[in-house]
């Protein structure tokens, strides 16, 4: 891990080499990062090369786990294909330079706006729907500015890929980890006698290939968690380490179903999230015009919420996505269930959220995944009983009885 004072170092060789000049950074703050990247706000010194005054690097030390390594160039090419857009589509920061040898990127700086987690739990119920509206806005201004320009993303990442060569594979692996999830899913919820029933897989079927092709493809950070939301002069989306092109329906299922993975304290309400779809439905209909078919669409975004519910049982099993990418890497060939057993064993040691309530004790990070996963599918039960295909009842109930599993037991620890 390196210092501070070398980071910034190296940032500053970074930028001399890019821009020229003698560039200096001074002021530097730190900022909360995701996982063990160290990301930091610098001042600019005054210069004619370089207009930004503030900026951010972040820096990924590197690890034993070259998916790590992945995910460091996917955020690049993701940076470099968002600053390629107009102003007004741009969903992020601009990448100012990189060097991912170096394991450095460097960004324009969002400002000092609330987190979207911030400006939901501190609202009430009218600036809320607000806030939603705007949300929906923004997201479907991404999607509709970036759905045609997916070659433009490709051709970045070839670019990208033709100096590191010995992470192709592992994108591959990595992008094809989120639809395997799916799979796991499914096993897991059977091994805990939690059957899915014919109508629901017909639906996960759908929702798997979705993620790796679709008619409504659109660029995606993916990792839509309400703390990596700036909200200031504009809506910031941060954090590309995911980021890609995939059904857009998946964004808007994220939102629906309370940000799987993040804990709210209070969940979003059937009224809020029609006021997100019907902003997100207003910026794509143009270019998509059967969104604005209310039963199409529902089914469409219960498919993707039933996505999300089984990448988040896949996802708290086996610890992380990098863990299920390296799942699908070491026997892609064999049953997905029995890959599951097989290479998650020391997790499953650990933590087992969807054991009946009468089977605990519970370790508090059990308690905490069981309560993210109920909300998940109750949020599911809820959206699929208010749709009107004759497929949603059957998995209205079925969710149902998943959170029902995970509801919250006596010796549950009260969080705020």
């Amino acid at each position: 891990m390196k210092s501070t004072e070398e980071i910034i170092e190296r940032a500053e060789r970074l930028l001399t080499g890019r821009y020229g000049g003698q560039q200096k950074l001074t002021d530097v703050q730190p900022l909360s990062g995701t996982g063990h990247a160290v990301v930091l706000r610098a001042k600019v010194a005054q210069s004619p090369f370089l207009e930004d005054r503030s900026l951010v690097i972040k820096y990924t030390p590197r690890s034993e786990d070259p998916l790590d390594d992945v995910g460091l160039i996917r955020e690049v090419v993701a940076y470099q294909f968002t600053t390629s857009l107009p102003e007004e589509v741009r969903p992020g920061p601009v990448l100012l330079a990189y060097d991912i040898d170096q394991r450095l990127v460097v960004i324009s700086d969002s400002g000092d706006g609330d987190t979207f987690a911030e400006l939901l739990s501190q609202s009430g119920e009218e600036s809320r729907a607000h806030i939603l509206r705007n949300l929906g806005q923004a997201i479907g201004r991404m999607h509709a500015g970036t759905a045609d320009r997916e070659d433009n993303f490709d051709t970045l990442q070839a670019r990208v890929l033709r100096s590191h060569q010995d992470a192709s594979a592992l994108v591959h692996a990595r992008d094809h980890s989120l639809e395997f999830s799916l799979g796991t899913g499914v096993s897991l919820l059977n091994d805990a006698g939690l059957d899915v029933p014919p109508d629901v897989m017909e639906l996960i079927g759908q929702a798997r290939r979705r993620l790796l092709r679709g008619q409504h493809r659109a660029f995606t950070p993916f990792d839509l968690s309400p703390d990596n939301i700036i909200v200031a002069q504009k809506t910031h989306f941060l954090d590309y380490e995911w980021a890609g092109f995939r059904d857009a329906t998946f964004d808007v299922a994220c939102v629906v179903a309370g940000f799987p993975q993040f804990l709210f304290s209070r969940p979003i309400s059937d009224d809020e999230a029609d006021v997100f779809i019907d902003a997100w439905v207003g910026e794509v209909n143009s270019i998509w015009p059967n969104v604005r078919n209310e039963d199409r669409l529902h089914v469409r975004i219960v498919i993707a919420m039933l996505g999300w519910a089984l990448a988040s049982i896949s996802l708290m099993h086996f610890g992380s996505l990098n863990n299920v990418a390296v799942a699908l890497m070491h026997d892609s060939s064999a049953e997905e269930a029995e890959t599951a057993r097989m290479l998650s064993e020391e997790r499953r040691a650990e933590i087992d959220v969807l054991r009946p309530s009468t089977e605990g004790p519970f370790s508090e990070e059990e308690h905490l995944v069981r309560r993210d996963l109920h909300e998940t599918f109750e949020a599911l039960a809820r959206f699929a009983a208010r749709g009107s295909d004759t497929r949603l009842p059957v998995v209205a109930q079925f969710a149902a009885h998943v959170a029902e599993r995970l509801a919250p037991v006596d010796d549950a620890p009260r969080y705020a």
